[in-house]
């Protein structure tokens, strides 16, 4: 083999299937529409997992935005109220009047709406 060529040829043996192999391997009508039927029910199933997925997280969104802006009316509304009551005590009610000059109130003191 030492300084010779050795050139290959084309074979013309190639992997022929026979047409009973053939048959064996094609898939059949039913089956090609059971595997589309599936890939669109897997694809069916994920788009609804995502869809279901966004309005959970959006809706959780929204509650925790509420129950945050709840809690800041409440606070806001107990600085309200305490400063209603600081201006609406007796005190500051009688310190305005003598500063108004009106006399103190008195026990027999009734005012009749009609």
């Amino acid at each position: 083999m030492a300084g010779k060529v050795h050139t290959l040829k084309p074979d013309v043996n190639y992997q022929r299937i026979s047409p009973r192999k053939k048959a064996e391997e094609e898939v059949s009508l039913k089956e090609r529409i059971r595997e589309a039927f599936e890939s669109l029910l897997l694809i069916i199933l994920f788009s609804i997992l995502i869809v279901a997925t966004a309005g959970v997280a959006y809706k959780s969104f929204i509650y925790f935005k509420v129950k945050r802006e709840k809690n800041h009316r409440l606070a806001e509304k107990m600085v309200l109220e305490e400063q209603l009551n600081k201006l609406t005590s007796r005190e500051i009610l009688l310190d305005k009047a003598r500063k108004l000059g009106l006399r103190p109130p008195k026990e027999e003191d009734y005012i009749y709406l009609k």
